[in-house]
Parts: C-alpha cells; sequence; structure tokens
C-alpha cells in the first residue's frame, strides 16, 4: 500500500510538471510582447552565404545576442524585446558589415539583408540607415505608434490607445467615451493587451478605465503599441474586431526621466453656444436664455523614471500618475415659468 502512495505521489508530481512545461511553452507560442530580425546574407554575386556569425547588441541596455545564418543564408533573433539594435555580420572571406539603428517594435519582423562585400577581416562596411520597419512575414495589417508619437501628439484625456485611430480602418464610437471601432465591428470585440496580460474589463468587454478613469497604464510608461486591424494570428485570441498590442518602458543603462503636468479648465474656455440655462431678470422678473460656462477641470500628473541597478545587467523603472477630473453637468427646465412659479422662488435653473 505504501508503495502504491508513493507511485502515485511521483505520478502526481510529473503530471504536475508537465502541466507547468505545456503551460511555459503554451506562453512562449503566445508572447505579443517582443520583435525579431531576419533575412539572407549574400554575397557581390547574390549567392547566400552560410555560416556567417551575426551578432546583435541592443542599444539601451547592451544586451548581445548570437546566432549564425543557416544553409541557405537565413538567420533570425526571433525574441527580441522592441528598442534600437546594432548588427555585426562576420564571414571568412568577407568583409565585416555592421548595421547600426536596427528598428525592433512589437509583434513584427524586422527584415535585414546583409550583403557582404569580398575582403579582409580589417575591411568593413558599416550601414546608418534602416529602410523602414515593413511586414512581409505576414498577411496581418499592423500600426505600430513608438514613444515619439506617445509623447508629441496631443491626446485630449492622455488615454494613449486613442491614437489607434490613426490606423485605417479604426474610428471613434457615437457615445463619446473613447471606444475604438474596427471596421464598424462592436468595441466589445476588441482585445486589448499590455506585456502580453489581459487589459480587457470582464462585465462590460472593453478596455480599462471606461468612464470612472482616462486609462488603465499611464502613456508615460507606455513604449509602444501595435494596432492590429485584421488578418491577425491566433495568438492574441478571443478578437473579431481589431487588437491593440502595448509594451511598457524599461530602464537602460542611462539614467533617464520625464516629468509632467497636463492642465486643462473651463474658466480658460471661450462660452459655448449651446450651453445655456434660464435666467431670471431681477427688474422684470422675466426668465431668458442666458450663456453658462459650466465647470469642467482635468487635471493629469505625474513622472517617469528608469535607470540600471546593475550595468548591463539589471534595471529599474518607476511610473506615477495621477488624474483628477471634474464633469460638466447642467440642466434647465423647458418651461421656467411654470417651474418657478413657487412665490418666493429666486433660484435659477442650473
Amino acid at each position: 500500500m505504501k508503495c502504491n502512495r508513493i507511485r502515485l505521489s511521483l505520478f502526481a508530481s510529473a503530471l504536475f510538471i508537465l502541466a507547468l512545461c505545456m503551460s511555459s511553452v503554451t506562453i512562449n507560442a503566445q508572447s505579443t510582447t517582443q520583435g525579431s530580425i531576419a533575412g539572407t546574407i549574400t554575397d557581390p554575386s547574390g549567392a547566400v552565404v552560410s555560416g556567417a556569425a551575426v551578432d546583435a547588441t541592443n542599444s539601451a541596455t547592451n544586451a548581445q545576442f548570437k546566432t549564425a545564418s543557416d544553409a541557405s543564408g537565413y538567420y533570425v533573433f526571433p525574441l527580441l524585446e522592441p528598442g534600437t539594435y546594432k548588427v555585426v555580420v562576420a564571414a571568412q572571406g568577407f568583409a565585416g558589415y555592421t548595421a547600426n539603428s536596427v528598428i525592433v517594435v512589437v509583434g513584427q519582423v524586422t527584415s535585414l539583408l546583409p550583403h557582404l562585400a569580398l575582403g579582409s577581416a580589417q575591411s568593413e562596411v558599416i550601414v546608418t540607415e534602416q529602410t523602414p520597419v515593413m511586414n512581409l512575414e505576414s498577411p496581418d495589417f499592423t500600426g505600430t505608434l513608438n514613444v515619439t508619437a506617445l509623447q508629441n501628439i496631443p491626446v485630449n484625456n492622455r488615454r494613449w490607445s486613442s491614437l489607434a485611430m490613426m490606423t485605417p480602418g479604426v474610428v471613434s464610437d457615437s457615445t463619446g467615451y473613447g471606444y475604438l471601432l474596427f471596421h464598424g465591428i462592436n468595441y466589445t470585440q476588441n482585445n486589448v493587451e499590455i506585456d502580453g496580460a489581459d487589459d480587457n474589463q470582464a462585465y462590460y468587454a472593453e478596455e480599462r478605465g471606461r468612464t470612472r478613469e482616462a486609462y488603465s497604464t499611464s502613456g508615460s510608461a507606455t513604449r509602444e503599441f501595435a494596432v492590429n486591424v485584421g488578418v491577425y494570428s491566433a495568438e492574441y485570441g478571443r478578437a473579431a474586431g481589431g487588437v491593440v498590442n502595448s509594451v511598457t518602458k524599461s530602464g537602460s543603462n542611462q539614467l533617464h526621466g520625464q516629468a509632467y503636468f497636463w492642465d486643462r479648465e473651463s474658466n480658460w474656455n471661450a462660452y459655448n453656444d449651446y450651453t445655456t440655462v434660464y435666467e431670471q431678470n431681477p427688474t422684470t422678473g422675466a426668465y431668458a436664455l442666458q450663456h453658462v460656462k459650466p465647470e469642467d477641470l482635468r487635471k493629469i500628473y505625474g513622472l517617469t523614471a528608469g535607470g540600471p541597478l546593475i550595468k548591463n545587467k539589471l534595471f529599474w523603472i518607476y511610473t506615477y500618475d495621477q488624474h483628477t477630473r471634474v464633469f460638466p453637468a447642467i440642466a434647465g427646465p423647458n418651461n421656467p415659468n411654470s417651474y418657478y412659479a413657487e412665490p418666493n422662488a429666486t433660484t435659477t435653473g442650473t
């Protein structure tokens, strides 16, 4: 009996370990937080170069990755953190090849096609400009907005996902809450992810935040995000509309930071022709429509800072963000004379 219990315990442990392994494989297969660099290496005649050593170095963290071209001259770095990389190619009998400022974006393959020149190891070809990242590997249509766009394009409530409307086929719905419609499909059919984690509200099946919050993750903490409007991979899941896939910032070898304060007040606004209430003339007692300016306040402030804990190995980043909002509300009676019929009524319809 004791032997059977031990066997049963070992069997259960084996199943548990197998389940962990399978879940780990699934997570890796469904990763939507990384990009890649790939291409084919050729010589001056256009023939492929096999066995070439290829190194990629992250310019911000100095993280290094190594691979080699196969028999067809093809190489790939499949799982790279979004950012800027330096790629170095070395092959016997050819001059060295260096490509600076190779951009890797989330969810896409950056195509880099090194053409090696004949020469000694001491000679080197340096490429300083890269062609724009184009998706040549899959049929999905994806637009990516980087940190430059997030910081420089004005958004009323700093909800960074609103910038998805810069992608063709994406518009805002008519409710005024900033929901995204992809090709006219209801916003509850979208999928929003942050660092590969679900960012959808369970009850309304929409992006977290809705009317009580402007966003669930600050735009200053977001590095970039991709907008998939159709024919995307099954790894994104659950979406019939579109997918907004974002990644947050990481620390680097350099100390960097940002502080901000956004202030919007109704006192600075002009009068709205449609914002009126009935007010009583103290002399005649008659009521007439008067323009008013309801209170509308929106204050957003915070900071983001990051840097190295251990250079080239361990990094930190911190973000604080606070959003204070006072919504305007105004109402007035359709028939003010009846509404204010009480003899001692002196209040206005606000």
